[in-house]
């Protein structure tokens, strides 16, 4: 549970980040767009995106990497990475606390 948090508000964070740098590069070209999740995570790290792709095509069907993955990276960053952040914030949430049953006078 915690671990899955966690791990949910670092893709936020890396969200932010792709937002800053699109927001300087908006400010620098004059244009207002967002970058592509494949274009930062390769500006992150170059080699875990390669080595994703070749386990993915040696290991999964082919339709999961060419159109399903591709189509993914291919997606603004920014949204993607939030997107992801807050559902794994949702979904690895903590369970609400139960009510105690009160006797007497607290009740």
């Amino acid at each position: 549970m915690f671990l899955g948090r966690w791990i949910g508000w670092v893709l936020v964070a890396l969200s932010l980040m792709a937002l800053g740098g699109d927001a300087l590069n908006w400010l620098e070209s004059g244009q207002a767009r967002f970058g592509e999740l494949g274009a930062f995570w390769y500006q992150l790290d170059a080699g875990s995106l390669t080595l994703l792709q070749a386990l993915m095509q040696r290991y999964l069907p082919a339709y999961i990497w060419d159109p399903g993955m591709t189509g993914l990276l291919h997606q603004p960053g920014a949204i993607v990475l939030a997107a992801i952040g807050v559902a794994a914030i949702w979904l690895f949430r903590k369970p609400a606390e139960k009510q105690r049953a009160r006797f007497g006078a607290l009740s």
